[in-house]
């Protein structure tokens, strides 16, 4: 199953230098999500899709000042998350990681905006805060390699 990581760029770095990391919260597709998606009806791209959104949300909950947000794709079996697709991720290993979603340039004073409106909420609020919501009619998350760490695009 795919687990979507959300980290700051600064965790992401040390996750990649020291190699591990343990007791993560990552975001899945697993049943639970699934049966909060129940009236959807969302093949597994389309719920993988809800994961990474949920992972993207929480990023901006993250105790951080960027002007983006990292969320890390891993592979990983999990046990069954909670209504929102939360699971621990017991450890992370780098070497795991398949590919990188951050903001592109572009997005940044949408980033801080909705950074500063869900500051110290949790995942179920921050979802229908305005900010939040006008950031992601505006903007995805784009995928990158894992190797594009140090590459992502600077805010512009």
């Amino acid at each position: 199953m795919t687990v979507f990581v959300p980290l700051t760029l600064d965790a992401a770095r040390q996750l990649r230098t020291v190699g591990s990391a343990r007791d993560l919260v990552g975001y899945a597709a697993g049943p639970g999500l699934r049966t909060w998606l129940s009236e959807a009806r969302l093949d597994d791209e389309e719920a993988d899709y809800v994961a990474l959104n949920h992972a993207g949300v929480a990023a901006l909950t993250l105790d951080d000042t960027a002007p983006t947000r990292i969320v890390l794709a891993v592979d990983r079996d999990v046990a069954d998350g909670d209504d929102l697709g939360a699971v621990t991720v017991a450890q992370l290993d780098w070497v795991a990681v398949r590919s990188l979603f951050a903001d592109e340039g572009a997005a940044a004073s949408a980033v801080l905006a909705a950074r500063a409106a869900v500051r110290g909420s949790d995942l179920a609020a921050a979802l229908s805060a305005p900010a939040v919501e006008a950031l992601q009619e505006s903007y995805d998350l784009l995928w990158y390699a894992p190797d594009e760490l140090d590459a992502l695009p600077a805010p512009t």
